[in-house]
């Protein structure tokens, strides 16, 4: 399937509705920007309402291989992430209808010779951590295009695009980002920093102080009204992905890199929530 570009993308910040009155002329253009209007303010309102993050589901596992044997065909080790619901960054919905399969030593294989081997360690708590290589995996939105139809062609007498999309799926994809160095940054939680240490009965001014700041740290945009590379993204990567989680797997330097001995390991600890409103609730005990 072949991928759109995405209007919210490239424009977040638009508040001009589309205008009907009797014989005015209307094109591709408008309709599109009729939707672009309708998406977008959805859009903010539940980036600002409910932030960016996992909503439902979207747990991430590790399966470990079993060997063949006695008929059965076994199973290659893998990393399994669950249907759910995420929001991005854009306040767009990302959903995984199905459960989706990474299988861990044939993408190992196919990149061992440019992965980076981080050496044996301790963590911040002091616990071991044996040479190994580290990956964060990130949902990120796309739109993939559907049904192509014949259409006018546009551009020189030659040109062939005489055939366009009928409709576009809001789809998924899911990025795995090697981490270059151990305790790379983990996405950043404004709303749990802005009570960390705080006595409970001064939360409500806290939070009022963070609600008034959530504007600037909620949207990060640059001059180009794009959004800003936050530090837990490396360069190049969709700055509009959502974290789910990172793995780590026993390796030894090369080059290539070879896979040691041990399970993979997954940690959530970094992960980003929107919370629904009953959700909040039950957690308050009302």
């Amino acid at each position: 399937m072949s991928t759109y570009p995405d209007p919210l993308a490239q424009s977040r910040r638009t508040t001009d509705r589309l205008f009907y009155a009797t014989g005015v002329l209307l094109d591709a253009q408008d309709f599109l920007d009729e939707q672009t209007y309708h998406r977008g303010r959805q859009a903010r309102a539940l980036h600002f309402l409910h932030g960016s993050g996992t909503a439902a589901g979207l747990r991430v596992v590790y399966e470990a291989e079993v060997p063949a044997a006695d008929g059965n065909p076994g199973r290659e080790e893998r990393l399994l992430v669950h249907p759910g619901v995420a929001v991005d960054r854009l306040g767009r919905l990302i959903e995984v209808p199905s459960t989706v399969c990474l299988r861990v030593q044939r993408w190992f294989a196919a990149n061992a010779a440019d992965l980076p081997i981080l050496v044996a360690d301790a963590s911040s708590d002091g616990t071991p951590r044996p040479a190994r290589v580290e990956v964060d995996l990130y949902l990120r939105y796309v739109a993939c295009e559907q049904g192509k139809t014949p259409a006018m062609a546009s551009g020189p007498y030659d040109a062939l695009n005489a055939v366009q999309p009928s409709r576009l799926r809001d789809y998924y994809d899911i990025d795995l980002i090697v981490r270059d160095r151990a305790d790379a940054p983990l996405p950043f939680d404004h709303w749990a920093s802005a009570v960390e240490g705080v006595d409970p009965a001064d939360r409500p001014a806290a939070l009022r102080e963070a609600i008034y700041t959530a504007w600037d740290v909620a949207a990060r945009v640059s001059s180009q009204d794009e959004l800003n590379r936050l530090p837990e993204y490396v360069f190049g990567q969709d700055p509009t992905g959502v974290f789910l989680a990172r793995v780590t797997i026993p390796a030894t330097a090369g080059p290539p890199a070879t896979r040691a001995p041990g399970d993979v390991s997954v940690s959530d600890r970094g992960r980003l929530f929107a919370y629904t409103t009953a959700a909040l609730l039950a957690w308050l005990g009302l």
